[in-house]
């Protein structure tokens, strides 16, 4: 993985949660992880593939969750997640994903987005790679934003 890998990805990432959705957004201190990776309550995965082979997790909590629906609905206050909410969770994975893309391109990467997975419930994720985690303070929500770059 490099910095700039990094940096796109946690641009992308970022640019989606202030732009996009209006939320503040303070990144914490990066810390290298080996398996297993924690999910959080609620997770979406989001892959991307070409001249790079990223896997991008952002963990979260429920609540969390809920606050980004709520964004994504136009501010309304949502307490609990139904269908319609779990296909706009969903769709904050395409947002970020893309933005992701856009942001490698423009760095120089040929990649393409794969469709995200949405995961509930407390997980531990396994893979021969590295990641680097990355907490956001997102208003008075944090997710753990988990990075594994590898050159294809």
């Amino acid at each position: 993985m490099q910095a700039n890998q990094i940096n796109a990805i946690l641009s992308g990432t970022r640019g989606v949660l202030e732009n996009h959705l209006g939320m503040q957004v303070m990144p914490g201190k990066p810390s290298m992880q080996m398996n297993p990776i924690f999910s959080g309550q609620v997770s979406v995965i989001v892959g991307m593939t070409g001249t790079l082979k990223v896997d991008l997790i952002l963990g979260m909590t429920q609540k969390s969750v809920c606050a980004i629906i709520g964004k994504m609905f136009g501010g309304m206050e949502v307490q609990e997640i139904d269908d319609m909410g779990w296909s706009a969770f969903s769709e904050f994975g395409n947002w970020v994903g893309a933005a992701c893309c856009t942001e490698l391109i423009n760095s120089g990467y040929e990649v393409n987005i794969t469709p995200p997975i949405i995961n509930e419930g407390e997980s531990k994720f396994r893979s021969v790679h590295r990641f680097i985690s990355i907490p956001f303070q997102v208003e008075e929500n944090e997710i753990m934003v988990h990075i594994s770059a590898q050159q294809a």
